[in-house]
Parts: C-alpha cells; sequence; structure tokens
C-alpha cells in the first residue's frame, strides 16, 4: 500500500510538472472603436515596462494574444497610443472594451477571477482620483478668485480627509483579497512614512505565497530607500542643531590632494571659512571668486580658508583648485561625493555651504556669500 501511495505521488508531482511547463495565456477580446491596428502587451513593474508580446486587431477591434508568461502581475495592452491595464496569469482571459471610454466604464473582463477582481480595483482607482482632483481644481479656482487663507486651507483639510478616508477603505480591500498581486497594487497606494509599517507586514505576509515576485521585491527596495531617506533627513535635522550659530564646529579630519590629513582643530587661533564644494559644482565655482578675494583681503589678519570638496575623481578635484586660484593650502576631501562624512555630520545636503568660525571654534556665521562674507570679517577682524 505504502508502494502504490508513493507511486500516485510521484506520478502526481510529474503530472504538475508537465502541467506547469505547457501552461500559457489565452488573451482575447474586442477594443470596440480600434479598428485594425498593432497591439503590444507589455509588463508593468513600479520600476519599468516591458514589451513581452504583439498582434494585430481586425476591423473590429478583435484580438488574440497567446503565449507564457514568467510571473502573475500588472499587465497591458497598448495600441493608438492609449493602454488598458490588466492582471494577467498563463490562464484564460478575456478582456473587452471602449477604445473612446477613458473612464473604463464599460469594460467588461470574463474567465479569471483575479482579473476580474483587479478591474473592480482599477475602476475603484479611477472613481477616487477623479474625485481628489476635483478637490485640486476647486483650490486652483479659489486662488485665482481671490480667496482667502482660510478657504483655501478648508479645501485642503477636506482633500486630506477624502484621501485618509480612501486609505481606510483600501485597507478594508487589501484584508479581504485573496490576490497578493492586487494587494500589492493598492498597497503602493500608501506612500508616506507612517505608512511603512503597514505596508511591511502585509508585504510580509505576501511574501509566504509569492516570495520571488517582482512586485514585492521592488517594494522592498523602495521601502528601503525611504527609510533611508528618512533616517538621513534625521540625521541632517540632528546635525543641524549641533552646527547653529554660537556652537562649536564638529572637528574634521580629512586628506589633501597628496594624502596628508589636515585637521580643522589645527587651525585654531584664526577665523576659519569651512567651505563645502566641489569642482562639478556650477554655483560652487561662480562662489570661488568671492572666496579668493576675501581671502586675500583678510588672509594677513588672521583669516584663512578650510575647504572640502564633495569631488569624487581626484584630478577634477586638483583641477579646479587651480583652474579658481584657491591658492590656501587647506583643500580636503574623502572622495566620498554626497557621502563625505564631514558634509553628513555638518547636515550639508545642497552646496556651495559654508561656516564661519571664530578663533575657538566656535560658529558666528553660516552661508555668507559674497559682499555679506566681507562684511562679516570686516566685523569680526576689522
Amino acid at each position: 500500500m505504502k508502494k502504490i501511495t508513493l507511486f500516485i505521488f510521484i506520478l502526481s508531482l510529474s503530472l504538475y510538472g508537465c502541467k506547469n511547463n505547457e501552461e500559457t495565456y489565452h488573451l482575447s477580446g474586442k477594443i470596440n472603436g480600434l479598428g485594425e491596428a498593432e497591439m503590444i502587451l507589455e509588463m508593468v513593474t513600479f520600476q519599468k515596462i516591458e514589451s513581452i508580446d504583439s498582434t494585430h486587431s481586425d476591423a473590429e477591434g478583435n484580438f488574440e494574444f497567446v503565449g507564457k508568461v514568467s510571473e502573475p502581475g500588472f499587465y497591458r495592452i497598448t495600441a493608438k497610443d492609449k493602454y488598458w491595464m490588466l492582471r494577467l496569469d498563463n490562464e484564460e482571459l478575456v478582456y473587452n472594451a471602449k477604445f473612446d471610454d477613458d473612464l473604463l466604464t464599460e469594460t467588461e473582463v470574463l474567465k479569471s477571477e483575479n482579473a476580474i477582481a483587479f478591474q473592480e480595483v482599477i475602476n475603484y482607482f479611477i472613481t477616487k482620483q477623479n474625485e481628489l482632483n476635483a478637490f485640486g481644481q476647486q483650490f486652483q479656482a479659489t486662488q485665482i478668485a481671490g480667496g482667502g487663507q482660510e478657504e483655501l486651507m478648508a479645501i485642503e483639510q477636506e482633500f486630506m480627509a477624502a484621501e485618509k478616508a480612501m486609505k481606510e477603505e483600501l485597507k478594508t480591500k487589501i484584508a479581504s483579497t485573496s490576490d497578493p498581486i492586487t494587494g500589492m497594487y493598492m498597497l503602493s497606494a500608501f506612500k508616506t512614512a507612517e505608512d511603512l509599517p503597514y505596508v511591511k507586514e502585509q508585504l510580509e505576509n505576501y511574501a509566504a505565497i509569492f516570495p520571488n515576485s517582482t512586485y514585492l521585491l521592488e517594494m522592498r527596495e523602495q521601502i528601503k530607500a525611504n527609510e533611508d531617506a528618512i533616517a538621513q533627513q534625521k540625521a541632517m535635522e540632528a546635525a543641524s542643531q549641533v552646527v547653529a550659530i554660537g556652537s562649536e564646529a564638529p572637528e574634521i579630519v580629512q586628506k589633501n590632494p597628496q594624502g596628508t590629513e589636515i585637521s580643522l582643530s589645527s587651525l585654531r587661533g584664526q577665523v576659519v571659512l569651512i567651505d563645502f564644494w566641489a569642482s562639478w559644482c556650477k554655483p560652487c565655482r561662480m562662489e570661488n571668486p568671492n572666496v579668493v578675494a576675501a581671502y586675500n583681503k583678510f588672509k594677513d589678519k588672521g583669516f584663512t580658508v578650510y575647504s572640502v570638496s564633495l569631488d569624487k575623481e581626484r584630478d577634477a578635484w586638483i583641477n579646479a583648485i587651480n583652474q579658481d586660484g584657491l591658492i590656501w593650502g587647506n583643500h580636503v576631501s574623502d572622495l566620498q561625493f554626497w557621502n563625505n562624512t564631514a558634509a553628513r555630520s555638518y547636515g550639508v545636503n545642497s552646496i556651495p555651504a559654508a561656516f564661519l568660525i571664530d578663533e575657538n571654534g566656535v560658529i558666528i556665521g553660516k552661508d555668507l556669500r559674497g559682499n555679506a562674507l566681507e562684511a562679516k570679517l570686516k566685523e569680526v577682524l576689522g
């Protein structure tokens, strides 16, 4: 009995494997009003669109695609600069629509329960997007009509309330759907930092079913990028408190073009402009003549410049120093581009950026440009 049971089990696996190898999609239907046209079937992910098949519709708009998809997902049919989204797997699917029905109110999806449920979600998003767009139109019309701030804020609050209500509705829909693909499509509407815990929880549920889904992997990648951006923003906000006027400038120790370390603290006793710049930064290069002029005017009174480059190529950095006549010796960089450790500790997220410190290393000015820098140096050094 055990041998017979084992044989049946192995046979069933064999048959299942053969079935998978032979599974194909059979996508057919009619786009009323399309006429004869080339039609492209494309896979749509959160990061790319890839063509996977093509066909031609007949004079009545009838079409047929037959093939095999690598995974269940979001796909679209494109023809004559229009497209129709659908959920496709290796199965039979009938998709009927009207060419001029941009709101998809008369779209008919047959044969696939998952595709039918996905179409309902598409229609839901179209309806909700139109409702949310109406608030934007109302806001713009009120602005043009000279509406007051309170009136505009009231419209904005209504919009936020509608958006919040939509997310609650989507959570209910996500909880009730049995299809992770449609679930992930709905999850894409949750984009704020506050949404991240909910999205991550849902993805863990879907990972048990489709662990290698392109959509799952892309959403995880996006979440990681969002979390990194949030962490970086918090770090910069914290750094901005550290480098407030009146606080002591954080230490910097980086190497000059010759490989010798120069510390910011080694310049104590002088008034120092900590100048964050880069060879590739056009506004920085335009500001450099002002820095050179200030250096030449006040260097004999105890002023110097400590230049921190956000370059990543040593030769470009050296060439810019020579081209712009940055004749002071305090040029440093770790050649890590925006990941420059000094820039991160000072909360620098755009350049040029500058911090003026006194003889004791205390910050006495920030982002002083041109005449403003010269005026401050005159005040401090006479």
